[in-house]
């Protein structure tokens, strides 16, 4: 776990996992101050608020938990004077280190929907009231100081959108209280109540929100295998005058058929969520090179041309009957046809163990095939369809 590694680095990830993911926060202070500074900036702040037009609700300014309302750019310098907290969403939309960061760690632990967000706070001033988080909370202070007060759970592994207004902060004193200095970091389960204050100078940080899979993302996708069978297709009856003997009837036709359903299918059902899981948690979209994947300039370089296999791409490698072999993504299947299956095996394993690659390695990976029959083909297929790209 590369990415992971790195984030939480000098605390191990083993411990992170067994001792702190989804169970307790933790605040790691950096060995060297500025461990994030690559990551995002003043300066890239300033690029992004004049020459990226950032429009609300994507850049909010928040007080004690309260956003304002929409204002004109010539009123965000006035608005940050005041206290504002600066609060600007989906961040690695926009910031290639950012995205890469995202779909890398998205990409090792098998979950999706992660984003970054940027908040700038001013001394003294509290963006948000105490509250809790429906993901997963990474902090990297960018720059600047910011004391952290976190507290336990009211209601564990709480929904997105679900807050049950009975509910309180906790009154007990926060069983974590830190100051964040440029390059430290925290991690704070969903769920756990917390709020942060700047200190003497201003506070830039980046929040990484990780919404992981629940078990009623499983319900979600044996709704789609089955909801386009006959019978969840029909309308169900009329209740003519309040009376509901019909759709009860049908109801209990429905139940029975998903009962009979899960029951013979259960292995299938599992085997299948597996894979689509395999495939799209953490997975993004294919890489685009252009114009290598309309089939120009794919050789620049003629047999020097380095390759890399696209950035963050979950690829499956299947062996099928009759010595055929497929690479499957979330999104596309490439069949290997009429090649030797050993020749394919060797290949594969090399292309993704090998960080970069020219078309000449290949041939020296596969010195029984053909550079102008097999291999320079091969690598075309591969560069149209997106696994590899020119590096």
């Amino acid at each position: 776990m590369q990415t992971l590694s790195s984030i939480l680095h000098p605390y191990p990830v083993e411990k992170f996992l067994a001792e702190n993911w989804t169970k307790q926060a933790v605040f790691i202070p950096c060995e060297q101050p500025g461990k994030f500074k690559h990551l995002f900036s003043w300066q890239q702040l300033n690029h992004l608020l004049n020459y990226h037009k950032i429009q609300y609700p994507h850049l909010r300014f928040v007080v004690r938990g309260d956003y304002l309302p929409e204002c004109d750019p010539t009123e965000w310098a006035k608005r940050c004077r005041e206290g504002a907290t600066l609060a600007v969403d989906h961040l690695h939309d926009r910031i290639p280190a950012l995205a890469d960061l995202v779909w890398g760690l998205q990409r090792e632990i098998g979950h999706s929907k992660a984003h970054i967000n940027l908040y700038c706070s001013w001394p003294g001033h509290q963006g948000f009231d105490c509250h809790y988080d429906t993901h997963e909370v990474f902090v990297f202070q960018i720059e600047g100081e910011k004391e952290w007060f976190v507290f336990g759970e009211t209601q564990q592994y709480p929904r997105e959108r679900w807050r049950p207004g009975s509910q309180k902060p906790p009154e007990e004193f926060p069983y974590l209280r830190c100051v964040l200095k440029p390059g430290d970091f925290l991690y704070i389960p969903r769920g756990h109540w917390h709020y942060a204050v700047a200190q003497d100078q201003p506070s830039l940080h980046l929040t990484m929100g990780m919404r992981c899979f629940v078990g009623s993302d499983l319900l979600d996708w044996i709704v789609d295998q089955i909801k386009d069978e006959e019978i969840w297709r029909k309308n169900l009856p009329l209740i003519p005058q309040g009376d509901t003997a019909q759709i009860q009837e049908y109801s209990q036709r429905l139940l029975d058929h998903l009962s009979t359903t899960l029951r013979v299918k259960q292995q299938e059902l599992s085997q299948g969520y597996v894979r689509f899981q395999s495939l799209k948690g953490g997975s993004r979209h294919p890489e685009i090179s252009l114009p290598n994947q309309v089939g120009f300039n794919l050789f620049e370089q003629e047999l020097d041309t380095r390759l890399r296999i696209a950035k963050h791409q979950k690829v499956l490698v299947e062996f099928l009957d009759e010595g055929k072999c497929q690479l499957v993504t979330g999104t596309k299947k490439l069949m290997f046809k009429g090649l030797d299956l050993e020749m394919i095996k060797k290949l594969v394993n090399k292309l993704f163990t090998t960080e970069t690659f020219t078309a000449k390695d290949v041939a020296e990976w596969l010195p029984e095939a053909d550079l102008e029959i097999v291999i320079l083909p091969l690598l075309a297929s591969l560069i149209k369809e997106g696994f590899i790209v020119a590096d």
